[in-house]
């Protein structure tokens, strides 16, 4: 009898002939890509924390995986394994979250999470993202070397998550130093010491949520903690998972697509001059750069839940799988010149933000965070420039992860945006020719003539329904401003 060839292939012991973690794979990745796809659609790596897995190298074979949600779980009892032992019994909760289930536990947290997301309108969030851009690029000094990513790529998807789920602005920076160590650690060891630090984010999240409890306040945590479907309600343990999830996930790889974009459009200046003269590419250029950088280069891993057959190799129950989302975005069976960047490409179906139903949830909020941050800083800094050769920007050595640890950059002169007279008198809260004054004595927390004899009067010639659209249309950063203006608004 003859015996099926496909059951008789043997797995190899992984070589790991390709750094996925060396500044040159980091710098330009995408041939190492193509010399994986030749060693195999199915490529034995060992990964940190995991051992020895099976990367996916073709777009077709991650589809497989990633949409087969039965035969490739995320939860891994569910392949008869347990989680990892190096992973600290009080951090165990944060794996409690729609990312780590499978279904029907996925579909039920999910659903929750959704409903809660339609509270918040992401179209009127865009004024609330457009003034946190502006509130940062605004005091970054024009003729000197600034690091964008300190500067703005990092605290800035940072500030939009936390009012989204509306954490205080002043947390803000403890955020960074908390987390910091877990995103940007490429080692084991520093990974491991930075397990620490997320535990004082978690003990900050726990005291948070019983404060929303006793006093809501507006934002995704409050809509978290009071939604209910059909009498089932999130949890403490699922709550905080959530939270945490949405909190580190929801802005590390914004913040990632944004300046490793922003590298990108840089080494090749006439990239940036093209979406500066034709603003209607840069949703284009958006999905170009998700597919051309893939910040994030692997999915989370898949235990395999039953001996079964994937391209060509037999694989047992419990066996890990990652699909190379990167390799895919690069694998020329599925788009055509796939070095080439492209602002055009139609269709672009990137696997970016994964698929199938694990697809990420937050893929709308971060194409519109790039948009902005791209739009505004072209606008108003057209002569920014690296301060460095693109060859001598840094990496992270992260696994899975393709990040800029830094990005020195001169901005040039400041082009503040000009308003015709057609137009509603612009808010104070945004600096712009004929308010420099008035800008820079309000984020000092002084007052100037130029409220008095500008704005005001154009206040209060708005009607209550014309406030609130004004203010829909062009809201502050903060209630500071609100705060100290309240006594004159009348």
């Amino acid at each position: 009898m003859a015996t099926d060839p496909v059951l008789t292939v043997r797995r190899a012991r992984p070589a790991n002939r390709i750094d996925l973690t060396s500044p040159a794979f980091k710098r330009d990745p995408i041939p190492a890509f193509h010399r994986l796809r030749e060693e195999g659609a199915l490529v034995p790596y060992s990964v940190p924390f995991f051992g020895a897995v099976w990367l996916v190298t073709t777009y077709a074979g991650a589809v497989e995986v990633l949409r087969n949600s039965q035969n490739f779980v995320r939860d891994p009892a569910n392949a008869g394994k347990g989680y990892p032992r190096w992973l600290p019994p009080g951090l165990k909760v944060l794996t409690r979250n729609m990312l780590g289930y499978d279904e029907p536990d996925h579909r039920r947290l999910r659903s929750l999470v959704n409903r809660a997301f339609q509270r918040q309108n992401l179209e009127e969030l865009r004024g609330r993202v457009e003034a946190q851009c502006d509130a940062l690029l605004a005091p970054l000094p024009s003729g000197e070397p600034v690091d964008l990513v300190a500067r703005f790529a990092r605290p800035f998807p940072l500030a939009v998550i936390c009012e989204l789920l509306g954490l205080p602005p002043e947390d803000r920076e403890r955020f960074t130093r908390w987390v910091g160590p877990l995103t940007l650690s490429g080692s084991t060891l520093g990974t491991l010491l930075g397990l620490s630090s997320v535990g004082r984010l978690v003990r900050y999240l726990r005291r948070h949520i019983q404060e929303v409890r006793k006093r809501p306040r507006p934002g995704l945590i409050t809509a978290l903690v009071q939604i209910e479907e059909e009498g089932d309600r999130l949890d403490e343990e699922e709550l905080l998972a959530m939270i945490f999830l949405l909190l580190v996930a929801g802005h590390e790889t914004t913040v990632h697509l944004i300046s490793g974009g922003l590298l990108t459009l840089l080494e090749a200046p006439e990239r940036k001059d093209r979406l500066r003269a034709d603003p209607s590419l840069i949703p284009g250029a958006v999905e170009e750069l998700l597919r051309y950088v893939s910040p994030v280069q692997t999915t989370k891993p898949r235990f395999v839940a039953r001996d079964l057959e994937l391209l060509g190799h037999l694989l047992r129950r419990g066996e890990i799988v990652m699909p190379l989302l990167a390799a895919a975005n690069c694998d020329p069976d599925k788009f055509p010149d796939p070095e080439r960047l492209d602002f055009t490409r139609h269709p672009n179906p990137h696997l970016s933000f994964g698929a199938g139903i694990h697809f990420c949830l937050g893929a709308q909020l971060a194409r519109m965070e790039a948009a902005v941050a791209f739009t505004w800083l072209f606008d108003r800094f057209p002569e920014i420039r690296l301060a460095v050769p693109a060859r001598e920007v840094r990496w992270t050595p992260r696994f899975g992860l393709r990040g800029v640890l830094s990005l020195p950059v001169i901005l040039g002169p400041e082009r503040l945006p000009a308003f015709s007279a057609k137009q509603d008198v612009p808010p104070p809260w945004i600096k712009y020719p004929g308010n420099e004054t008035w800008w820079g004595g309000w984020r000092q927390g002084t007052s100037e003539a130029w409220l008095v004899d500008e704005f005001l009067p154009f206040w209060r010639g708005l009607s209550p329904e014309d406030r609130q659209e004004y203010l829909t249309r062009w809201p502050p950063p903060d209630g500071e401003w609100l705060d100290q203006m309240t006594k004159v608004w009348v």
